[in-house]
């Protein structure tokens, strides 16, 4: 797995992802040969699906402060609570980042919400084109799973470090 692939750690209000270009199936099966979609589709308009090898990178658990974080005016507290509430991943987000250029073309949504809180992906993908999505996906290579994804409201029940 190459390292420019895992975000990076960085104060910022919008929790970044890796950052780089829609990637084609070809290239995410070049860094993950066998990968997984997993999707859930427990939302009643919109499909979540996130590549299970990205999403297993992710730190189970927000990072422990260093000193030189507390050093920045957060107390334990408040680095956790910043770390659960700014650090964890939209699950739309996710779910377009890892999504094949070839997938998101064909069945990609433009994102137009908007909100306080609410950060538009390029796409979202619509609940009633899961099958074909589903069969795309392994048309391309994709192992695909359905799954009840470890959320947290709208958010992955991950963190970025």
């Amino acid at each position: 797995m190459a390292d420019d692939l895992i975000p990076t750690k960085g104060p910022t209000i919008v929790p970044e992802l890796t950052g780089s270009p829609r990637r084609t199936a070809v290239e995410i099966l070049a860094i993950w040969p066998s990968a997984t979609m997993a999707i859930d589709n427990s939302n009643p308009v919109q499909l979540f699906v996130v590549l299970k090898e990205w999403e297993n990178s992710l730190p189970r658990e927000p990072p422990a402060p260093t000193e030189n974080d507390l050093d920045e005016g957060f107390d334990e507290q408040q680095w956790y609570e910043y770390h659960y509430n700014e650090r964890r991943i939209p699950l739309h987000l996710a779910t377009d980042e890892w999504m094949p250029a070839e997938i998101a073309e064909r069945f990609g949504t433009p994102d137009n919400g908007c909100g306080l809180d609410y950060f538009p992906a390029e796409y979202l993908y619509p609940l009633e084109k899961q099958d074909e999505i589903e069969q795309a996906l392994r048309d391309l290579g994709f192992t695909v799973v359905r799954d009840h994804l470890l959320r947290d409201g709208a958010f992955l029940d991950r963190w970025l470090s």
